[in-house]
C-alpha cells in the first residue's frame, strides 16, 4: 500500500430519486455509509473524511461511529463540486494522494482499492482509474497536487470530470487506468431498483464472475494458454458433477461457484505452495469464498461420511483432469506415483490423496446416481466443443 493515502466518501445529496438516503440504508448487515468506510479502513486507508449535506446530524453521526472524520457541507445544495470542495479540505494535508467515492458506489472491492494503490506506488500518476469491460468506474485516486486547482479555481462547466479531462487532453502521461477484476466499479445504487439488485450483488461479491475470471487469469495473474485449459477443463466437469449431484441428490450446489473456482484453482501454479499462495491472492481481490475453495483443491480435510459441497466437488474435478484432458482417477495418480517411485516420503503423500480421491469418488457417484465416467466424458464432450 502505498503511504499517505486518503479517502474521501461524498454523503451530502438529496437521493431524491432513491426516495430513502441512500447513505442510511442496510446493506450485507451494516449501513451504506458504513460499507464504503470499511472498505477503506479493511486496506490499511485511516484518513478517511465523510462529506455530509442533507440530513447532516444523522449521516455524520454514522461517520464518526465508524471511525471517520466529518466535513459538512452547507452548500450541497449547489452539487457535488461544492462537496469534494468541502471534503478535501478536510483531508491529510500530508497525503500522497486521495481516493474519491460517492456513497451510492458501496460495492467495490478491496482488491480494486488495492490494486489501485500498488499502481500509484509505481508510478504515482496524477490521475488513476479502475478500469473494467474496457470502462472507467469509481474510486478515482487523486494525486494531492490536485487539491489546489481543485480548491483556487471557478467550478468548471462539468464539474471535477471536466477538471480532470482537461488534465488528460494536456498530459496524458499523467493518468493511469488500471485494470481490476471487479465490476462493481460500474454498479450505482441511485433507485429503488438499482439498491434491490446491489444487495443481490452484494451478497455475492465473494465469488467473482466468469468476466471477471477472465480478467484475473489473463491480465492480473498472465496464466499461459496451457493453464487456460487446464482451468476451463476443470470448471467444465466440476460444473458436470455439480448439476448431477443437484438434480439425483437433491443437493442446491452453487454451479456457478464451482465453475469459477475450478476455472481459478490453478492461478498461482508453479508456486512452491500454488493453493496457498492463489487462495491468498483471491482474498487480497475480495474473493474470500472463492478463496476458500482453491486452497483445498490440492489437499482436501474430508472423509467418507463428511458432506459434499462445492470444496469437494472442485477437488474432486481437478483429479479428472490432466491438462486439458478428462482422465480416470486411476491414469492420473498411477502416472504421479510413476514418476516419484524412487522417492518414498513423495509416493506415501500421492498414494494418501490417491485414496482419498478414490474414496471421493465413491461418495459423488452415489450421489449422482451414475458412474463418474460418464459425468466426465459429458464435460469432455462439452470441452471439446
Amino acid at each position: 500500500m502505498a503511504p499517505g493515502l486518503s479517502a474521501l466518501n461524498l454523503s451530502s445529496g438529496f437521493s431524491s430519486r432513491m426516495g430513502k438516503l441512500k447513505a442510511l440504508l442496510p446493506l450485507g448487515g451494516r449501513t451504506v455509509l458504513e460499507q464504503c468506510i470499511s472498505l477503506f479502513y479493511g486496506c490499511g486507508i485511516e484518513d478517511l473524511v465523510v462529506v455530509t449535506g442533507h440530513r447532516a446530524g444523522e449521516v455524520g453521526a454514522i461517520a464518526e461511529q465508524a471511525g471517520a472524520r466529518v466535513a459538512h457541507n452547507p452548500d450541497f445544495a449547489a452539487g457535488m463540486y461544492s462537496s469534494i470542495r468541502a471534503g478535501v479540505r478536510r483531508i491529510n494535508g500530508q497525503g500522497s494522494a486521495f481516493f474519491l467515492l460517492p456513497v451510492d458506489i458501496p460495492l467495490v472491492r478491496p482488491g480494486t482499492v488495492r490494486l489501485l494503490a500498488r499502481s500509484f506506488a509505481e508510478s504515482a500518476a496524477r490521475i488513476s482509474y479502475p478500469l473494467f469491460a474496457d470502462r472507467r468506474g469509481h474510486p478515482p485516486l487523486l494525486h494531492a497536487d490536485l487539491i489546489p486547482a481543485i480548491l483556487n479555481q471557478k467550478e468548471p462547466e462539468g464539474g471535477l470530470r471536466s477538471l480532470l479531462a482537461r488534465i488528460e487532453t494536456e498530459h496524458p502521461e499523467q493518468v493511469r487506468e488500471v485494470r481490476v477484476a471487479d465490476a462493481n466499479i460500474h454498479i450505482d445504487l441511485d433507485t429503488p431498483e438499482d439498491y434491490l439488485a446491489g444487495c443481490l450483488s452484494f451478497g455475492r461479491r465473494d465469488i467473482p464472475t466468469p468476466a471477471e475470471c477472465e480478467v484475473i487469469c489473463r491480465h492480473l495473474f498472465n496464466l499461459p494458454a496451457k493453464g487456460l485449459a487446464h482451468g476451463r477443463a476443470v470448471a467444465a466437469v466440476a460444473v458436470a458433477l455439480g448439476e448431477a449431484v443437484n438434480r439425483h441428490g437433491g443437493r442446491g450446489l452453487d454451479l456457478e461457484l464451482c465453475r469459477v473456482c475450478g476455472w481459478l484453482h490453478d492461478i498461482s501454479k508453479g508456486h512452491q505452495r500454488h493453493e496457498e499462495e492463489g487462495a491468498r491472492r483471491l482474498r487480497e481481490l475480495g474473493f474470500s469464498r472463492a478463496a476458500a475453495i482453491v486452497a483445498a483443491h490440492r489437499d482436501l480435510d474430508w472423509t467418507t461420511g463428511m458432506a459434499l459441497g462445492e470444496r469437494e466437488i472442485v477437488h474432486l474435478a481437478d483429479k479428472l483432469v490432466q491438462g486439458s484432458r478428462i482422465v480416470t482417477i486411476e491414469e492420473r495418480f498411477e502416472e504421479k506415483l510413476a514418476v516419484y517411485r524412487n522417492d518414498p516420503e513423495a509416493v506415501r503423500a500421492i498414494r494418501s490423496r490417491y485414496d482419498q480421491a478414490l474414496s471421493l469418488a465413491a461418495a459423488v457417484e452415489a450421489e449422482m446416481g451414475l458412474p463418474l465416467a460418464v459425468i466426465a466424458e459429458m464435460a469432455g464432450d462439452a470441452c471439446r466443443t
